[in-house]
């Protein structure tokens, strides 16, 4: 649902999470990340992801790659998102491709 509202504030031009303060920052060095949801999207630099969803620091664990390949290789997002997951409680994972990609 969070996604879903965010999502429909960046496509009407509305956000709300469009500034952090000192404090906002010190908080999420301080207690740490809890992202609600861990996001696989593409590289590409005209999809920005915080952005698309109109989402704060810590909101959401995001992921990027070119044509958002996952695999089980060393180094890889399989990784990440077990760590998003079991460590910070990422409740989500979403996998977020677009169209004419290119990758």
């Amino acid at each position: 649902k969070m996604l879903k509202e965010g999502n429909r504030r960046f496509v009407k031009g509305e956000p709300q999470a469009t500034r952090t303060n000192e404090g906002m920052r010190n908080a999420l060095v301080d207690m740490g990340q809890a992202p609600h949801t861990a996001v696989i999207g593409c590289a590409d630099s005209r999809a920005p992801l915080e952005a698309m969803f109109d989402a704060m620091p810590g909101d959401i664990f995001v992921l990027r790659n070119a044509g958002n390949t996952c695999t089980h290789a060393e180094g890889s997002m399989v990784g990440s998102l077990e760590f998003s997951t079991g460590k910070l409680g990422a409740q989500l994972i979403l996998v977020l491709g677009h169209t004419k990609c290119g990758a």
